[in-house]
């Protein structure tokens, strides 16, 4: 996201909860504790826009004490950003915040505790939200590591028939949309604040779709009939249309891939 916002023109401040001393660019503030207001505040100094995608990187290693822990931050980040006069924040949950409630989803949990924390009327201004499908591209994790890991290896998948409607959106998508955000006038902006909004890719929109998009010519796809039964988890015909069609009417933004 930094790279791309860079080659839009835009100067990009980085915030780690690395040491100073571990990290190798001047452009990287160093907040260890990211619930510290006067150190992100100092960190926010001369912005005009925050991506906020901090988090646990691997959501099946929550723990019960950790789901408050994202909330915590979007608050201080809120209470940072008006300090500094800073009226745009954008965060990123995750598609998981919508699946049904049970006590064992702490991941889901910790991201609707966040949503909650970004929608709230105070401190400082709402934020918008985006909900973020499975990832795809170069260093992606989750479960398209698994699919893109299996092409490398040359092994075949059982997603030629795999053409139910999923959410899937790829780095390069996202990094786009983060360059549309920040160019986007005030009364744009402000029709995306304060609301949960799905970038989505529809040409990718499939199991077999999004391994082919991993893979190019390496993908090697078998046909298993009923395959989309088997697996589950696919959305209702249309969905991706109206996810689309939802964003565009709000902020202008279409997925270019």
């Amino acid at each position: 996201m930094a790279r791309a916002l860079t080659a839009a023109g835009h100067a990009v401040i980085g915030v780690s909860r690395q040491s100073a001393s571990q990290l190798s660019s001047a452009d990287i503030h160093s907040v260890p504790d990211l619930t510290d207001i006067n150190a992100l505040a100092a960190a926010f100094s001369g912005c005009d826009i925050i991506f906020h995608f901090a988090d646990r990187a691997d959501r099946k290693s929550y723990a019960r004490k950790d789901i408050g822990a994202a909330a915590d931050v979007l608050k201080a980040i809120r209470t940072a950003a008006m300090q500094n006069g800073i009226s745009r924040i954008v965060a990123f949950s995750s598609v998981y915040a919508n699946r049904p409630e049970s006590a064992n989803d702490r991941y889901g949990r910790s991201k609707r505790a966040m949503e909650a924390v970004g929608l709230a009327p105070a401190p400082g201004v709402p934020a918008i939200i985006f909900r973020l499908p499975p990832l795809y591209g170069p260093g992606a994790r989750g479960a398209v590591r698994h699919i893109a890991r299996a092409i490398e290896n040359g092994w075949p998948l059982p997603f030629s028939l795999a053409r139910a409607p999923r959410r899937f959106l790829s780095l390069d998508d996202l990094a786009d949309l983060c360059a549309h955000v920040t160019d986007l006038d005030n009364v744009t902006f402000d029709r995306g604040v304060g609301n949960i909004w799905v970038p989505v890719a529809r040409k990718s929109g499939s199991l077999a779709a999004v391994s082919h998009a991993i893979g190019g010519q390496r993908t090697r796809l078998l046909p298993v009939p009923g395959i989309d039964r088997l697996l589950g988890g696919y959305l209702p015909r249309g969905q991706l249309e109206r996810d689309q069609d939802e964003l565009v009417k709000a902020i202008g933004w279409r997925s270019p891939g």
